[in-house]
Order: structure tokens, then sequence, then C-alpha cells
């Protein structure tokens, strides 16, 4: 059994991670219209890690003998002007994220829930990965003076797996 207030917290973050999981669609919808095709390749994984993530949350507040409850996903209008601004909007996304689940993770430990903190750390292993790696492809990103080094960046994220 999970204790109310952290099981909301939890249910947040299952319609947290389906709405992170929009807006990186959205973004690389956005740059596959514009042409930039890895750009969109690499936003597109990152959406599906997302959904993945939620389902993860799903499965693991069942098997704890709880309801999921699903809400309504908020989707605001995001767009940038630039390819800078798209992993900017990437990377502030993930260290929110991050802050959501180290919540969690916080809550877990102050009520005693170790089953919930023990699955919510690989999350918090993985927002570091998430957090460094959206900040690399940014400061390689505002070394670029113009759009044939875009190209050889959008190569290189057109071959993540």
């Amino acid at each position: 059994m999970i204790k109310k207030e952290l099981l909301d917290m939890i249910c947040e973050q299952i319609n947290f991670e389906y709405e992170s999981a929009f807006i990186y669609r959205k973004l690389a919808i956005d740059l596959e219209l514009e042409g930039w095709i890895g750009f969109a390749h690499w936003f597109t994984a990152q959406y599906e890690e997302e959904v993945e993530h939620a389902e993860a949350m799903i499965h693991y507040v069942l098997e704890r003998g709880e309801q999921p409850v699903l809400k309504d996903i908020k989707m605001s209008d995001i767009k940038s002007e630039s390819i800078v601004g798209y992993f900017e909007i990437a990377h502030e996304h993930e260290c929110l994220v991050s802050d959501k689940i180290d919540e969690i993770v916080t809550k877990a430990i102050e009520v005693k829930d170790y089953a919930t903190e023990n699955f919510f750390r690989k999350f918090v292993d993985e927002q570091v990965e998430e957090e460094a790696t959206t900040a690399g492809i940014l400061d390689h990103l505002k070394l670029v003076t113009g759009n044939a080094g875009y190209m050889i960046i959008d190569r290189e994220l057109g071959a993540r797996k």
C-alpha cells in the first residue's frame, strides 16, 4: 500500500511524463517540418523514453495494488525560433523533471516507503544523464556559427538508437 500523499505525487508524475512525451513529440514535429531530421529523430527518441517512464510508473502503482489516475494532458504552445532554443527548452524541462522525481524520493523516504524510494532511484540516476546530455548538446550547439555546424550535429543526433 502506498500512502495517499505519495500515491498522488506518483500519479502526478505519471501524467507529467506523458506531458513530457507530448512536449518532445511537438518539438520533433516542428524540427522535422523545418528539415532537421536528425534533431527530430533525437526528440522522437526522447518522446518514446518518456512514454516508457509513464508506463513503468503505472505498472509499479498497479503492482502495489493501487489505482493510477490519469488526467487530461495540458499542452502549451511550445515553439522556438532557433535550434539552440529547442534544446534550451529540453534542458530546462529535464531539470524540472529531476526536481519532481527528487520530491517523490524525498517523500518516500519521509513516509518510509522504501520500495517506492528504490523504484524511483533509477529515475534519479537517469535524470543526471538526461541533464548532462541536454547540457552537452547545448554546449556544442552554442559553438556553432552557421548551418553547416548544425548539419553535422543534426547528423550525429540522427544516429541515436
